[in-house]
């Protein structure tokens, strides 16, 4: 219960200051809104003050000039000209406007006609036009300078009108007026967040960077104000709707904050609104900046105190807790001492344990180790098994003949024939070194593999492998086909367990053969970049997909007197050696096997 009070408390506290927050963000981007708004349209004022200033006193110089006298004084004499009888003067005026960058500068008689105008030649010429109503021609012609913002009766166009008369010996024969073209301002405003506006001294706005508020007025007029506008026909035939529902141009002058509609959208949106007169030409340039841009500051600035007093909060909730925490963890470490000891205890038996099961798994695998070599042995006695009659029938030729040459040099004995008995002994000899010769090559690969000899000609273990069942192909009438042998193709293999390999797929293949026709086995030796290739391939019945993929499987044989192991070994054996064992059929009918094994990098030149 205590508890919850706490929290209705801190979030009470929390909402207090989240509303003081708002009200005083609200008021600080209020007023920096309120000086940049200022800043800026004082700084437009200035330079649209200077820019027209700049042409102020230029109608007073031209008018001066000698050259404007003789069109006035010759339109005084004749009552019938022309358009085109003007033309020099046109083209002086128009020489003038480049030079000066001027949108139009135009001649005038004391009747309000234009006689001549630097934009003589395009379309909506000024020249022949009459403009005795335009008050800035009213202000020259009574001898006075005068200045006007219009719409261009012909142009259509915003600009601002200076004057002045043009005298000849005392009296007033002209009007000499210089249009400027409002478009600079566009140049001169740089502020892309900020509305602005320029009205006249009756609240009309005659130029925006909002296009709809154009020839609005900012407060409401009367009829008689609505009619002196048109009747000047300064705006065109603007309806003059007001933007706001202040009465009077001073309410809205001094505000902070302004309703403003907006046409386009049909509805009402505030700002904060400045002010700048410019005295004179009679303007005031206003400057609105959305009030909701101090509604985004505001909203921003609650969100980071709310953070940050959460954060507070938390931080406060959290060393609460760890006084609490530290106390009971005290308590507790107590108990856990009592624990460690416990633990420590129990680990140290649990680690006594790991270490007797290592050490039975390290013996495992050096007993597996030693049963697999046995198993590869194994098989290599099984094969000599397999080959005993074999080996039987290639010692017992030689020993019968050695026999025969025994019993006979007896007999030349008693003939006294010396020469004959040397020559069976020689012939005897020979006989044994054959027997001992095969007995060798059983003994070599009946003997265990080096594992410290890894280098092996290729071609050599090849030899071997096939003179341990030369008899065997013989007996079977199996013809033996025997690709190139280059000797310095080495391998990195164990010389005796490479040919177990080869013996042990030659001895299938010879097997397979059995019933076939014109018994074929092959052997090429091939050497592929980094890798050695050693194909055993056979003309027998093959193998369909089923044994091919369990041809590899312990204990799987197609054999009806088989193991199913001499495949396996074999694989395992390449395998130890980074190599590979598949098998494919042959193009030529019958099974493949694919031996690749490494090559070694120390080949023989």
């Amino acid at each position: 219960m205590q508890k919850s009070k706490c929290l209705i408390l801190i979030v009470a506290i929390g909402l207090v200051l989240n509303v003081v927050i708002a009200q005083l963000t609200y008021q600080q981007i209020k007023q920096h809104l309120a000086d940049k708004v200022s800043l800026d349209v004082n700084q437009l004022g200035q330079k649209l003050d200077a820019q027209l200033m700049r042409y102020s006193k230029l109608p007073e110089v031209l008018a001066n000039d000698p050259r404007l006298l003789q069109p006035l004084l010759t339109d005084q004499a004749s009552s019938a000209n022309t358009d085109n009888q003007y033309l020099k003067t046109s083209l002086l005026l128009q020489q003038w406007a480049t030079t000066l960058g001027a949108d139009t500068i135009y001649l005038i008689n004391q009747h309000g006609k234009t006689l001549a105008a630097s934009n003589w030649q395009q379309t909506g010429s000024f020249v022949g036009q009459n403009y005795a109503y335009r008050p800035y021609f009213r202000d020259a012609i009574e001898g006075k300078p005068g200045q006007y913002f219009a719409l261009g009766a012909s142009s259509d166009k915003r600009g601002y009108y200076f004057s002045a008369p043009i005298f000849n010996q005392q009296s007033i024969i002209g009007v000499m007026t210089i249009k400027v073209d409002l478009s600079l301002i566009e140049d001169i405003w740089q502020y892309e967040d900020i509305e602005y506006t320029i009205a006249d001294s009756v609240g009309v706005v005659f130029y925006s960077s909002e296009n709809s508020w154009l020839y609005r007025s900012l407060i409401p007029l009367d009829d008689k104000q609505k009619q002196q506008v048109l009747a000047s026909r300064q705006y065109g035939n603007a309806k003059l709707d007001p933007l706001t529902d202040y009465s009077q141009l001073d309410d809205l002058k001094h505000r902070e904050t302004i309703d403003i509609k907006l046409p386009a959208q049909n509805d009402t949106e505030a700002f904060v609104v400045a002010n700048h007169n410019m005295t004179q030409a009679g303007w005031s340039i206003y400057g609105f900046s959305p009030i909701n841009a101090a509604y985004q500051y505001v909203i921003q600035a609650v969100l980071m105190f709310t953070v940050f007093y959460s954060l507070l909060g938390l931080a406060v909730a959290s060393w609460w807790q760890t006084l609490k925490a530290q106390k009971a963890l005290a308590q507790l470490n107590d108990r856990l001492e009592l624990l460690v000891v416990k633990r420590t205890n129990n680990l140290q038996e649990s680690n006594q344990q790991l270490r007797d099961t290592l050490g039975q798994y390290e013996r495992s695998q050096a007993e597996l180790k030693q049963t697999q070599s046995e198993l590869v042995q194994a098989a290599k006695l099984a094969m000599l098994g397999e080959l005993s009659a074999s080996i039987n029938h290639e010692i017992n030729q030689p020993l019968a003949a050695m026999r025969t040459y025994a019993e006979n040099s007896r007999k030349l004995l008693k003939k006294e024939r010396y020469e004959c008995v040397a020559t069976n002994v020689d012939e005897i000899i020979k006989l044994n070194q054959m027997v001992a010769d095969i007995i060798a090559r059983f003994k070599v690969f009946a003997r265990k593999a080096n594992e410290n000899n890894n280098r092996t000609v290729a071609a050599d273990s090849i030899r071997s492998a096939t003179s341990l069942l030369r008899n065997k192909l013989i007996k079977e009438g199996v013809i033996l086909r025997v690709g190139d042998l280059p000797s310095d193709i080495l391998i990195n293999v164990d010389a005796v367990q490479i040919e177990q390999v080869i013996v042990n797929l030659m001895h299938n293949a010879i097997q397979a053969l059995a019933t076939a026709h014109q018994p074929q086995i092959g052997i090429q030796l091939a050497a592929l970049d980094n890798l050695v290739e050693i194909r055993i391939w056979d003309n027998g019945p093959g193998l369909d997909d089923d044994q091919k993929k369990r041809i590899f499987m312990p204990f799987f044989t197609t054999k009806s007197d088989g193991l199913g192991l001499g495949l396996t070994i074999s694989r395992r054996i390449i395998d130890s050696f980074s190599g590979t064992l598949s098998v494919a059929d042959h193009s030529g009918g019958g099974a493949e096997f694919v031996i690749t094994l490494p090559r070694s990098t120390e080949d023989t030149q």
